[in-house]
């Protein structure tokens, strides 16, 4: 069971009902279901009225943007626009009104059922799940005051409805994770929200990278890009790297790499590896002395990840040749 707890409770979207849509955005696209909300906006799914295509809609506040971005296409987007890769969220389109940023994106991954698998299921190829596709359309916003909450699809919900992820698939996971992360710092593109709330996935565990609001670019012309630090963090706390958590000045991509690492640790026990903020800072983890044991290979990996010192840390290239990924 995943102890990484989110609220899953939740209620009417604020301003919607009844809300003035953007009239281009309307014409093309009918809402339907709420897919999750956060600090800085909210996720709907949605069909295209002429090719009947499910996507997913980021209503995204205006007036909780930097104030810089206020009159423009906030980041999240800008970035996303430029990224074209198999394992993040495919952009769409863009509306916006008065206050709203309206970010188009594919609806991907499936439904997680709550079951528990038995041995053969943990170990066979696929895993089971609702379905790929989204749900039989729910009544419109607009026409009814509730709605029916669709899904997440993402790796949180995923991990919940396993007893245990087994080490092969959660290896499957993280290749497919390194190698977008790897690929996206080439571009000088650092995600700083790495999370299994983060990563949609299908019932193959091929996965998606989402929610690009905290991502950054290092500028084009930045002389070095190994010097390049940051002393604002908008991420996650419980993934967050000793550093940030000291109040320093941080490189992204050892920040990327220990957020990964805090991921692979629940993928493989479904939980997070630190209590609290001063485990964190010290770097000292154990693994549950009850789950089963994973490979050395594997092992060594996490070690390596979750260096408290980020120059000991290993790089995003360095996971990229590790033995365990390269069985």
């Amino acid at each position: 069971m995943n102890q990484n707890t989110r609220d899953n409770s939740w209620s009417p979207l604020p301003e919607m009902d009844g809300y003035q849509l953007n009239k281009r955005f309307s014409a093309l696209y009918k809402l339907e279901s709420q897919i999750g909300s956060g600090g800085y906006g909210f996720v709907m799914s949605a069909i295209n009225r002429e090719t009947k295509e499910n996507v997913a809609v980021k209503f995204i506040y205006k007036q909780k943007l930097p104030s810089q971005n206020n009159a423009s296409t906030p980041d999240e987007i800008a970035i996303l626009k430029q990224i074209n890769h198999p394992t993040v969220i495919e952009y769409i389109d863009n509306f916006e009104d008065d206050v709203y940023h309206y970010l188009i994106m594919e609806l991907y991954g499936c439904e997680w059922s709550s079951f528990q698998q038995t041995s053969d299921d943990i170990n066979s190829e696929e895993s089971s799940c609702e379905s790929d596709t989204a749900p039989t359309t729910p009544p419109s916003l607009f026409e009814v005051c509730s709605m029916q909450r669709r899904s997440s699809s993402d790796l949180f919900e995923c991990i919940e409805s396993h007893t245990q992820l087994s080490e092969s698939h959660t290896q499957k996971i993280i290749k497919q994770l390194v190698q977008c992360i790897s690929d996206l710092s080439d571009l000088g593109i650092y995600h700083r929200d790495i999370k299994d709330e983060n990563i949609v996935v299908d019932s193959n565990f091929q996965v998606k990278l989402v929610d690009f609001g905290s991502a950054i670019q290092i500028p084009p012309d930045f002389p070095d890009r190994e010097q390049y630090t940051m002393n604002k963090f908008h991420g996650t706390i419980s993934f967050a790297s000793p550093e940030i958590l000291l109040g320093l000045n941080y490189r992204p991509e050892p920040a990327e790499v220990w957020s990964l690492g805090i991921l692979l640790f629940t993928l493989l026990y479904g939980q997070i590896p630190f209590a609290n903020s001063m485990q964190v800072i010290s770097g000292n983890w154990r693994r549950p002395t009850k789950e089963p044991n994973c490979s050395v290979a594997c092992l060594n990996l996490l070690n390596g990840m979750l260096k408290n010192n980020p120059q000991k840390r290993l790089s995003i290239k360095e996971i990229l040749h590790h033995p365990w990924l390269n069985v």
